[in-house]
């Protein structure tokens, strides 16, 4: 048993896939998945809660590499 829960996580970090948990005679499940999965959606999360992200990085995604400066101005 404890073999075949390490083997099921290895592949969760892997595959970067998720477990749906179904709970008998409850009407809530929860979804397992890799940490980095995690950090990666709170981290969109909160790119997008940020005013004016989300079209800045569609304008982003849109401009052509050719069309973007060398050097960074930060």
């Amino acid at each position: 048993m404890e073999n075949k829960i390490f083997f099921t996580f290895s592949q969760l970090r892997l595959f970067y896939a998720k477990i749906l948990l179904n709970f008998p005679g409850d009407r809530s499940n929860a979804i397992l998945l890799a940490e980095k999965d995690w950090s990666a959606i709170q981290e969109t999360l909160y790119l997008l809660s940020v005013p004016g992200m989300r079209e800045s990085i569609k304008e982003g995604l849109a401009t052509l590499i050719q069309e973007c400066d060398g050097e960074l101005n930060w």
